[in-house]
């Protein structure tokens, strides 16, 4: 197969531009499958459920809580009451039942300001919980975004990188034959398509080369294109 010198280097630069865009998507996957970003997703999924149980926990705290303080107060106005009866009434028998029930119900306030006391620790405690899970999903949240962004202006760079590597890539092929093309096309979509002979091994397939094959390499006319022994590559001289 024949190429003349320009041809040749256009086809070289092909292989080149091929390989850099390859790479850059290879950068551009990876990249995207950022494995901190990952982890950082999956715990702050898994913590939703902690969110969630710690509110749950935290508004049922509440409602006991307010329940109490109900409780309580029905209680401090039966007292109210009763103390108001006490002492308008002029019938002892009367004021034996009312204090007798003043003294229930005194019991009673104290044994409900003992609950409301240990709910209102839990209660505390529970917003604690609450709000420590909160900051910390806050926080993982803010570094996510901020990994994000670093990702996306990544990206954005590789992507813009492959853009004037693929326009290049068009300028090259208008260059280069058809029949030569179509022959590049057919290696390239298995193996490096164009190498050169360097310290007596191809660039394309690495293998070192023997001295026949680089004495027949050599000895091609100039405008004509070799290929290698070990890998068909075409060899540019």
């Amino acid at each position: 197969m024949n190429l003349d010198k320009p041809g040749q280097q256009a086809l070289l630069k092909l292989a080149e531009l091929d390989l850099e865009i390859a790479h850059l998507k290879h950068e551009i996957a990876k990249a995207i499958d950022n494995k901190q970003l990952n982890d950082l997703t999956e715990a702050q999924t898994a913590s939703a459920g902690e969110l969630l149980e710690a509110r749950t926990r935290l508004e049922n705290f509440e409602s006991e809580v307010k329940r109490s303080e109900d409780d309580i107060r029905l209680v401090t106005e039966r007292l109210e009451r009763d103390r108001t009866r006490l002492n308008s009434t002029s019938s002892p028998k009367d004021a034996i039942g009312i204090q007798a029930e003043i003294n229930s119900l005194l019991k009673r306030k104290d044994d409900l300001e003992s609950i409301e006391l240990a709910l209102l620790q839990d209660l505390e405690s529970a917003e604690a919980q609450f709000k420590q899970i909160s900051a910390e999903r806050e926080s993982a949240q803010q570094e996510i975004e901020s990994i994000r962004t670093s990702i996306q202006h990544r990206v954005d760079e590789l992507k813009a990188q492959g853009r004037m590597a693929s326009a290049d890539r068009e300028i090259v092929i208008a260059k280069i034959p058809k029949e030569v093309l179509s022959r590049y096309q057919v290696l390239a979509a298995r193996q490096i398509a164009v190498g050169q002979v360097i310290d007596r091994a191809c660039s394309a397939c690495r293998m070192t080369l023997t001295v026949g094959a680089i004495d027949a390499l050599t000895n091609l006319a100039e405008d004509q294109i070799g290929s290698c022994p070990e890998c068909q590559a075409m060899i540019i001289q």
